[in-house]
């Protein structure tokens, strides 16, 4: 099993295979677990008898039972060492003070590293089987709160709890610092996150896809002459969660047109470049180790695009043009005009 919490388990195993029963709510299945050598390092295959019916949970126990994740939490001290490390080694915040958004985002920060273990394990799980995935595709995703929903899920709130109290703190204190997640204003974002935790509850293997907006919500204002909308700020000092993956990008063109070629292949010519770029922000199913994707997509421009030689001649405005332009398709820059007035059907599912 490649968990960190769990890998340290099959390593007693009295015979070289095995067949190891789990369940999942309604269903039951059998993995079957060999253990081979290749050279001087063991080698662990697994083999799991799984169909759209039968979703994959993960075995935890070293003799096979049945059991929980509270059989592995990880206790307050343990915690209390994991958020004072974060605060020092993986700081937002000057080091002089532990004050409560500091406080925050190294809790946060301490989670993830909970959920960096079973979200790498589900899809390692998942490649090794070669299993056929959904993909949920939406313009908006509304999570609300991660750190309690997270903490609640892994089953380790009074945990967390007890080792805020050792540092001081209150864990409902801690938890108001996080903005809510601005990924949209409308009801069927709504709707779509909750696709999402139900898929990871339930152990289907399952992603979600979208856009990664700066003001996708708008934080509302009342003054003497009624309701005020600005502009959100949930990114201002980034967010705990996300994870950038800069190695999965793809150009997106925009303008230009298409061309046939002497060699009568068609080819698109002209336009703009723009980079799109991975945020991944883990998504954990409630009393399991199923933990599964919202992948957020935002722009970038490669530093290839600067035009050196015209900023050193004075030409700032247009050394800058390929990234004022990428700015023009930034989704943050939709958000704002666009989805507040969405009220179709804005998502669909494949």
């Amino acid at each position: 099993m490649a968990t960190a919490n769990g890998a340290h388990l099959f390593n007693h195993y009295s015979s070289n295979s095995r067949f190891i029963h789990f369940t999942s709510r309604n269903t039951s299945s059998k993995l079957f677990l060999t253990k081979t050598s290749h050279f001087r390092r063991p080698k662990r295959c697994f083999h799991v008898n799984n169909t759209l019916s039968e979703k994959i949970h993960h075995p935890i126990t070293e003799q096979g039972g049945e059991s929980d994740l509270s059989s592995f939490a990880p206790d307050a001290a343990s915690i209390t060492s994991s958020i004072k490390y974060h605060a020092e080694f993986t700081p937002v915040f000057s080091p002089e003070r532990f004050e409560l958004p500091k406080a925050f985002f190294a809790t946060a920060q301490s989670v993830r590293d909970s959920l960096l273990i079973n979200w790498n394990a589900t899809y390692d799980i998942y490649e090794k089987l070669n299993m056929k995935q959904a993909y949920y595709l939406s313009m908006e995703f509304l999570q609300g709160r991660a750190l309690l929903n997270a903490i609640g899920n892994l089953e380790l709130t009074g945990a967390f709890a007890e080792a805020l109290k050792n540092l001081g703190h209150n864990l409902e204190n801690v938890a108001s610092q996080e903005p809510d997640a601005a990924l949209g204003n409308g009801g069927l974002g709504r709707l779509a996150s909750c696709f999402l935790d139900s898929l990871a509850t339930l152990n289907y293997p399952a992603w979600g896809y979208g856009l990664r907006y700066k003001y996708g919500l708008f934080k509302q204002r009342i003054t003497k002459d009624g309701q005020e909308e600005v502009a959100e700020d949930w990114l201002e000092i980034g967010s705990p969660w996300e994870v950038v993956r800069n190695d999965v990008s793809y150009p997106i063109k925009f303008y230009g047109k298409v061309s046939t070629g002497s060699d009568g292949k068609r080819y698109w010519i002209g336009g703009e470049d723009i980079k799109a770029v991975a945020y991944d922000v883990p998504i954990p199913g409630y009393k399991t180790r199923t933990t599964i994707s919202l992948r957020l997509w935002s722009t970038q421009v490669p530093s290839a695009d600067f035009d050196l030689s015209a900023f050193n001649a004075g030409e700032h405005t247009k050394a800058c043009e390929a990234q004022a332009n990428a700015e023009k398709y930034e989704p943050s820059q939709f958000s704002v005009s666009t989805l507040p007035h969405l009220r179709t059907n804005n998502s669909c599912r494949t």
